[in-house]
């Protein structure tokens, strides 16, 4: 077994290596001058360096960089938004009665297809009574539930199961009883 101190030897050994070299090596203990040290460390007090440095430290510099990148940022936002979706998805939200809710959910069926995991839609969306778009809508709840976080997934089953006694669809109910019954029944 090897002792502590053949161990501090091998230590102090390599530290002398990396300090000043080899016999072996090419250039033992290479010197630097301070101008090398300087460039090397990136705080070069001579030449161009020092002069692009400070250039960006001003607090102004700071507020317009900010100020543009949240403006790329927007642009970016806006440009790959989704212009028609986001109008069926607030035609849903805005949506005041029961008739123009069935239509707006019957829209964006047709539309896009199964609704996106935002938990106010998913919430506005168990207000239908249309038993067939209800089942898509549970469908919909049934795909979106595990993403969601805690409190709106206890929502969601609040509002399910509310539903599931007053629906006349019993595969609606019979879904909605197997998420509850999945993911807990709330109180």
């Amino acid at each position: 077994m090897p002792r502590h101190k053949d161990f501090e030897e091998q230590f102090d050994a390599m530290r002398e290596q990396q300090r000043h070299g080899t016999r072996d090596s090419k250039a033992p203990g290479e010197k630097l001058s301070w101008r090398e040290l300087d460039r090397r460390k990136d705080r070069s007090a001579h030449g161009d360096q020092s002069k692009a440095q400070t250039k960006d430290k001003g607090p102004g510099n700071r507020y317009q960089k900010a100020q543009a990148e949240k403006a790329l940022k927007g642009q970016l936002n806006a440009l790959f938004a989704d212009k028609a979706g986001d109008e069926l998805v607030q035609a849903i939200l805005d949506a005041a009665d029961r008739m123009a809710l069935q239509q707006a959910l019957s829209g964006y069926r047709e539309q896009r297809g199964s609704l996106p995991a935002q938990p106010a839609l998913l919430e506005k969306a168990l207000d239908c009574r249309n038993d067939r778009l209800l089942r898509d809508v549970v469908a919909d709840i049934a795909q979106h539930l595990p993403d969601l976080d805690p409190a709106h997934r206890k929502v969601l089953l609040l509002k399910m199961k509310t539903k599931a006694r007053t629906t006349f669809d019993r595969k609606v109910s019979a879904a909605i009883k197997a998420l509850i019954t999945e993911y807990g029944a709330p109180d």
